[in-house]
């Protein structure tokens, strides 16, 4: 059998380890923590069970590469269907529930914004968000790493009409159907935000539009991100795949990989790795080359988080608060499941909150400086929040920045979420899945342009495939 080495037990790790074993190979996984899940993972603070990130699941319809990844394995997790998929409290006073049913949602707007003409675009959106997984399904490499793998487009030309949504931006289509209103642009970067990791002047429609639908489809698991990471460390038990926790790889020599005091040798390794760290893990020649493939100047997001138990019973667990505060323009709530027991204690709820800071405000303060800054974002969220939602009583208060990222993830200054993709990049500028180095394989949030475990999960889906075809 092929031995394979895949190195970040995040999304996209545990994703491509699945996928080698049913390649039929020797699969090892290694993971620098105690806690599989990377940036999806958790941890307890005395009877409640925390989400690292403000995490949801969505694409597990047999469409969505969660959903693909389930029936592959031929089981899946406790998910519970949220709807609305998450509500929006904008900065005017307005609340809006993305609710699950078309006209529903069409209702919501139209009780929000009576003056707009709501149901053209958003008959748009969900018509492009299809067609484009379908494009992402047809595709047999992706990001494209040469002008022949563009070419592949061409093999699917009933998908041609999705291509001039890459060179027109989320923007211009709101102004094309007249939706361009000041308070609406609110709500829509609001989503934007979450999903595409950039405002809709940045984000190009084709992109967009799968970002606006993704709300439509939010689950829960059972037991938060711990309860659907386990089932995850399950099946990779159930298939074979030795798991290694608490093993920080620090070198990478050709086909060996070394942690601790240990050396594996492998046919393929698989770098589950954001790519500001892949350069560290090889040799100082190998580093100049991987350096020149990496472009420093992307721009990516860190987060400020919020993490405490509640007293309450809310029953809709994901929403997102405006502010438009000058340092917190908007955070978003994901409450545990009220009847999750595995989180929080009867009457009581797990709370992690998150919002999107500047990596480089946090990095490089003094002791002092960093101390007022993280006091001074737990007063604007924690005001904010418990006169909102009317919170009585809570329970350890715990707060993290890019700096608490970088301690406990190993990501190189915290950045978090992923790279976007832009309005106006080149495909052929994206990494890619491939490297110089022969056998030497990426995946994550910072090689495929998606967000989130959807993302990173579609982006094993098309090394996979990648990998398949090569063979």
């Amino acid at each position: 059998m092929k031995k394979t080495i895949v190195i970040g037990a995040g999304g996209a790790g545990i994703a491509s380890a699945l996928l080698a074993s049913a390649r039929k190979e020797d699969v090892t996984l290694l993971e620098a923590h105690e806690n599989v899940g990377g940036c999806a993972s958790w941890f307890h603070r005395k009877d409640f069970c925390f989400d690292v990130g403000a995490t949801t699941v969505s694409g597990v319809t047999n469409q969505g590469p969660l959903g693909k990844l389930f029936k592959l394995l031929d089981s899946k997790p406790r998910l519970f269907h949220q709807d609305p998929g998450i509500v929006f409290h904008l900065s005017n006073g307005k609340k809006v529930s993305y609710r699950c049913d078309f006209e529903k949602w069409m209702q919501e707007l139209e009780g929000a914004f009576p003056h707009l003409n709501h149901r053209p675009f958003w008959l748009k959106v969900y018509k492009i968000n299809s067609k484009a997984w379908d494009l992402l399904s047809n595709l047999s490499s992706f990001p494209f790493q040469n002008i022949l793998e563009a070419l592949d487009v061409f093999k699917s030309p009933e998908l041609f009409p999705l291509y001039p949504y890459l060179i027109v931006n989320t923007e211009m289509m709101l102004k094309f159907y007249g939706l361009y209103d000041k308070d609406y642009l609110e709500l829509l970067n609001g989503i934007l935000l979450i999903s595409a990791q950039a405002h809709a002047e940045h984000v190009p429609f084709l992109v967009g539009a799968m970002a606006l639908a993704y709300p439509q489809e939010t689950y829960a698991p059972q037991g938060g991100m711990k309860g659907f990471m386990m089932f995850f460390e399950h099946e990779c038990e159930k298939h074979h795949i030795k798991l290694i926790k608490n093993a920080p790889v620090h070198k990478i020599d050709k086909s060996v990989v070394s942690y601790h005091d240990e050396k594996l040798a492998a046919d393929k390794i698989i770098l589950n790795v954001p790519y500001w760290n892949i350069p560290d893990l090889f040799s100082d020649s190998e580093q100049q080359t991987i350096k020149k493939e990496l472009i420093k100047t992307k721009h990516a997001w860190g987060a400020f988080t919020l993490y405490l138990g509640v007293k309450g019973h809310f029953q809709e667990i994901y929403q997102q608060i405006h502010l438009n505060h000058e340092d917190v323009a908007n955070y978003f709530v994901s409450f545990s499941l009220p009847h999750d027991r595995d989180r929080a204690p009867e009457g009581w709820q797990a709370v992690t909150i998150s919002t999107h800071v500047e990596v480089t405000q946090w990095i490089g303060l003094s002791p002092e400086a960093y101390k007022e800054k993280k006091k001074h974002f737990i007063e604007i969220i924690l005001t904010d929040f418990k006169n909102r939602f009317g919170i009585s009583e809570t329970k350890y208060i715990t707060a993290g920045t890019p700096k608490t990222f970088e301690r406990y993830t190993f990501r190189k200054s915290g950045y978090v979420g992923g790279l976007p993709f832009l309005y106006g990049m080149n495909p052929l500028s994206l990494e890619g899945h491939t490297t110089h180095l022969q056998n030497i394989y990426r995946v994550g949030d910072t090689t495929f342009p998606g967000q989130g475990l959807v993302g990173v999960v579609a982006g094993a889906f098309a090394l996979d495939e990648q990998i398949r075809k090569s063979t």
